[in-house]
């Protein structure tokens, strides 16, 4: 601190601020220093030289800091700098004319202090905004910039530039639009200009300008910029107040409107009609609310300027798949299920639900009303719609569950359909009776009109158990194919949610024969199979009409349907010993095809095809013989099944004669016991053969059905594991780019050493680092770490400061552009392998081919950006295919970029060019290298062995270490 005889030489005075007493920086003619202390400076509106209103914080000083008044032009917003000290603060208030002498007996460089102050202001003025591509200016410089183009200081000291010609925007915003002039304005390592049109620039350091009043009227030009941003934050905050409050008036008359609404309902109930902050909202509220689902409008992290249908954002954010479906024909006639649509001019969105009467209304959430859909209505529709599909509860890790989840909207069917049988049955119970009088009463009395009534009554009884069993097998298809469609989507649904870990369990055939069980089970529990479960349980009450006729003969077909019960638990218990091993077998053969096959390249240039074919023969030789000797106990069931009412006749037949003669004593209908009489005798054989046949049928069906449970156990895997998507994570929002490993321990196996073992790393957002070191240091286990693939033991993985696992993964990773050593590419169009399902523009996807280097071979190619490439990219040389996954990752912009030997198959020009490009970007990014020379203009590079930072720092000042950098360096020059 400088002594009372200096701060008098110097014409300046104290100043001694104590805590929550404001200090006003409202003298444009002095300068303030810290002397001791810090102090948080804030914007706010001062009146009679007091603060009023509320305050906005900019930034905090501390000690040697200096501090400036915004200059009397200024003035007449009544908006000043004000300073609050955090502790007891002391500022050395110098007049200008004496600021060097300050500074000096300080230890202060002056322009050091009036880069400090403009590097305050440039933070603050460009926070939350950073650009995506950039352009780098020197001292000294002429740059011709053309529109869109952007400039920023090439270091991260304070450079100075003044526009010639043209007129630019800092940091992209019209407001903030500056053109020629003769001041220069200084640039802060977080600030830019964007040209609106052609313009030219000089740029200067703070030691070319040497002169106060230049770099005084400076800090002048980019405080006018200061206040100009925070009067738009002021406005912008009070526009969100504005219209948070509008929202708030406008929730509570929708629910004055909805309270009078439901209080009309009460004498003439209508159906409410749901309100959302959006039409859209609302419209697809309404659906989810039609199937169960719980919408949330769309994610902060979102970009909803790359997206033509903003559907997609609230589905993503509500954890549903949907897909697009086209309202073709007479579509309102069919389930088709609820739908979001447009009215034709397609930008009024509007819910189509099923109502009563099997039709479709078309709901309104905007003019609360609904319409039924007819001819005339349906063409106020746009031609497209969006379907949306439900998710697997958490609860759902069984067969039982899984089919109540697809049944869910199908009961009333599922009861129509029990209600046939129950009917079909009872009038199926009338022939026995009717074959009874016939032989007892019509036939000995020469009764004819009788018999021709009793005929007559018979042929209305087939009529009307056909036209119930048509209607039966109508309602069977519809739950059958409504089931599958919810079973499949659900199960597919649920794996694509799963962690990437889980995937390394299976092979891939396995893992596809356990995904694919669900059509197997849905094949097995399909209509066909409810219905004949269900006839074959209704043919069971027959056996109250056998008691009825005689209990001695009904005793005999329970006996015989013992037999059958027991024959069926036996062989169901059998099957079921040689169908797990049999699927697990099958599982395993599958993974060996997809292996075989996915190697018929490197099988033959082994010469090694026999061996492989002994492989698979030796797998299908065992499957074989499993499936046979299971097929053997099943088929034998059948038989038995067969012959068994064949049996039962005989048998039925022989005591039969046994009671018609009198023979054997009898117990019948009417209580006594005697004789058995021939139409009652064919009524119970007639009675019994449904019997018998209703329980061969159940127990053909049962042993049927055994793998099916069997099966519902390799889909348990799938159903238990850990989904990655879960409601309790939050969205990250825009990432700006920071990262952060902090001491991060991670195995693969419990049992096993560390790959990561107490790793730290940082990045600031828009910087450069590189990752190196040897071959299984732990580099790509990194990546796989950073991207969620993997869960650290111990130690946080953290985005802008968010710790990731409780983020959102998939919303991170939307946010990352990615290139892998293994990235894939698919067959079809150049612009579809770099779009990989974005919108994007052809000039998009041009810059993202030319920033990847790759833009000129796609010129040169038959079709441009429209060439096919085959799967895999095999018409394209390995350098292209790296470009190509280069300029996909670069398509969405993303703040973070990761690439993990990305450039391993380029030539030195290219890699010039691609490392020019990225240069260019303002994105953070990490690269995995081996080639060295890739990463010389790395801000940090971590050098890892055995899975530790053991050195890091710049390219040159590893390379003057002669460490074990330093060693890979001279292996790859020699």
């Amino acid at each position: 601190m400088l002594n009372q005889e200096q701060i008098t030489s110097l014409g300046a005075q104290t100043r001694q601020i104590r805590g929550h007493h404001p200090f006003v920086l409202d003298n444009p003619a002095v300068m303030w220093l810290v002397q001791s202390g810090s102090a948080t400076v804030f914007s706010a509106k001062i009146e009679h030289g007091f603060p009023v209103g509320s305050r906005r914080l900019l930034f905090s000083a501390g000690v040697k800091d200096a501090l400036f008044s915004m200059t009397n032009e200024l003035q007449g917003s009544h908006q000043q700098l004000m300073v609050l000290a955090i502790e007891e603060l002391i500022l050395l208030e110098v007049p200008l004319k004496q600021l060097e002498k300050a500074c000096g007996a300080m230890g202060i460089l002056l322009p050091g202090a009036i880069e400090g102050w403009a590097n305050k202001l440039s933070t603050f003025i460009a926070a939350g905004t950073i650009p995506t591509v950039i352009e780098t200016v020197s001292d000294g410089d002429t740059m011709t910039l053309d529109v869109k183009q952007t400039v920023r200081s090439k270091r991260d000291s304070v450079l100075w530039v003044r526009i010639d010609t043209g007129t630019a925007q800092l940091i992209g915003i019209p407001e903030l639009s500056l053109g020629p002039s003769q001041a220069y304005l200084p640039l802060g390592a977080d600030i830019w200009l964007q040209a609106i049109e052609p313009l030219t620039l000089t740029s200067a350091s703070s030691a070319d300008l040497d002169n106060t009043h230049r770099l005084l009227n400076g800090i002048s030009f980019l405080q006018t910029f200061l206040l100009q941003r925070v009067n738009m934050l002021n406005t912008q905050a009070m526009e969100e107040e504005r219209a948070r409050l509008n929202e708030r008036d406008a929730a509570q008359q929708r629910l004055a409107e909805d309270t009078l609404i439901k209080m009309a309902s009460v004498i003439n109930p209508i159906k409410e009609i749901p309100q959302r902050e959006t039409p859209l909202l609302s419209a697809v509220g309404a659906v989810g609310d039609a199937l169960g689902i719980v919408i949330r409008p769309p994610a902060k992290s979102e970009n909803l300027n790359r997206m033509t249908d903003h559907l997609e954002a609230i589905a993503r954010a509500s954890h549903v798949r949907h897909r697009r479906v086209r309202l073709a024909g007479k579509w309102w006639k069919n389930d088709c299920g609820p739908l979001v649509a447009y009215l034709q001019d397609g930008y009024h969105p509007v819910a189509l639900l099923r109502a009563r009467g099997s039709r479709y209304e078309i709901v309104d959430s905007a003019s609360r009303t609904r319409m039924p859909v007819n001819d005339q209505t349906a063409q106020l529709l746009a031609p497209g719609a969006t379907m949306l599909y439900r998710s697997l509860p958490d609860d759902a890790k069984n067969l039982w569950r899984f089919l109540m989840f697809s049944l869910r909207g199908r009961l009333g069917d599922i009861a129509f359909i029990i209600g046939l049988s129950v009917i079909t049955t009872l009038i199926g119970m009338l022939t026995p009776q009717v074959m009874a009088v016939v032989m007892d009463k019509a036939i000995p009395d020469a009764n004819g009109r009788l018999l021709v009534e009793l005929g007559l009554a018979l042929f209305a009884a087939s009529i009307g158990i056909a036209l119930f069993g048509l209607a039966q097998g109508i309602l069977s298809i519809r739950v059958a194919t409504a089931t599958d469609a919810t079973m499949q989507s659900a199960m597919w649904d649920r794996l694509l949610k799963l962690r990437v870990s889980f995937f390394t369990r299976f092979s891939s055939g396995d893992l596809l024969s356990r995904v694919t069980a669900v059509s197997d089970i849905t094949a097995e529990l399909n209509g066909a199979t409810l219905k004949s479960i269900l006839a074959s349980l209704m043919a069971l009450l027959n056996l109250g009409l056998l008691f009825y006729y005689s209990s001695e003969l009904a005793m005999i077909a329970v006996g015989l349907v013992g037999i059958v019960a027991l024959v069926t638990i036996i062989g169901g218990y059998l099957i079921r010993q040689y169908t797990w091993p049999l699927l697990e077998l099958q599982g395993h053969f599958f993974g060996l095809v997809v292996q075989l096959i996915s190697a018929v390249g490197k099988i033959r240039v082994a010469g090694a095809e026999q061996r492989a074919f002994s492989l698979w023969g030796k797998k299908y030789a065992e499957q074989l013989t499993l499936v046979l000797k299971a097929q053997r106990i099943e088929d034998f069931v059948i038989v038995f099944n067969q012959a068994l009412p064949m049996l039962s006749t005989i048998l039925m037949f022989w005591f039969g004669i046994k009671f018609l003669t009198g023979e054997a004593g009898i117990s019948t209908q009417s209580g006594t016991s005697g004789t058995i009489s021939l139409g009652i005798f064919l009524a119970f054989n007639t009675a019994m053969g449904t019997f018998i046949s209703g329980a061969t049928s159940l127990s053909e069906t049962i042993v049927e059905l055994m793998d099916t449970m069997i099966k519902s156990k390799r889909m348990r895997p799938i159903l238990d594991a850990t989904m990655e998507v879960d409601d309790a994570k939050t969205d990250p929002g825009r990432l700006m780019g920071a990262i952060t490993l902090s001491h991060v321990d991670f195995r693969y196996h419990k049992e096993g050493p560390n790959i990561i073992d107490d790793v730290t790393i940082h990045v600031d957002p828009g910087e450069f680092v590189a990752l190196t070191g040897p071959s299984g240091c732990g580099k790509s286990t990194i990546f796989r770490l950073l991207l969620g693939f993997e869960t650290p033991e111990a130690g946080t993985v953290s985005y802008d400061r968010q710790d990731m696992m409780s983020l959102d993964l998939a919303a991170v990773r939307r946010q990352i552009g990615v290139v892998l050593q293994s990235g894939r590419i698919s067959s079809g169009s150049i612009i579809d392998n770099i779009s990989i399902g974005e919108f994007v523009t052809l000039d998009e996807a041009w810059d993202a081919a030319a920033d990847a280097g790759f833009a000129d071979d796609v010129k040169k190619m038959p079709m441009g950006m429209h060439t096919v490439i085959s799967e895999g990219g095999t018409n394209l040389s390995g350098g292209q295919r790296q470009r190509l996954l280069i300029a996909r990752a670069l398509l969405p912009n993303p703040k973070i970029l990761l690439m993990d030997e990305a450039t391993s198959a380029l030539d030195n020009k290219m890699q010039a060019i691609v490392s020019e490009s990225l240069e260019r970007r303002k994105v953070s990014r990490i690269l995995i290298a081996h080639r060295l020379s890739t990463v010389q203009n790395a801000a940090r590079i971590y050098v890892l062995d055995h899975g530790r930072i053991i050195e890091t720092g710049s390219y040159n000042e590893l390379v003057k270490k002669n460490g074990l950098f330093a060693s890979m360096m001279a292996r790859q020059v020699a």
